[in-house]
């Protein structure tokens, strides 16, 4: 999905949230769980990608949607 795309639809306030907190997980440090519902809607977007045991990780997107940055 390109960042075009992703942009154009419209994050609910939670999923904003998850997303920056996601975008502040370090190397090796738990990622933080969200709401099933939340969860689907960044995958949706392609802001974020599956990892591993149900976890899920910021993508490239997610953070050029938290930038602002589309190019």
């Amino acid at each position: 999905m390109s960042t075009e795309t992703a942009m154009s639809k419209p994050l609910s306030p939670e999923a904003i949230e998850a997303l920056r907190r996601l975008n502040e997980v370090g190397v090796g440090q738990p990622v933080p769980k969200f709401p099933q519902s939340v969860t689907a809607q960044l995958l949706a977007c392609g802001l974020v990608a599956e990892a591993n045991d149900d976890e899920v990780e910021i993508t490239c997107n997610g953070r050029q949607y938290l930038s602002g940055d589309c190019d």
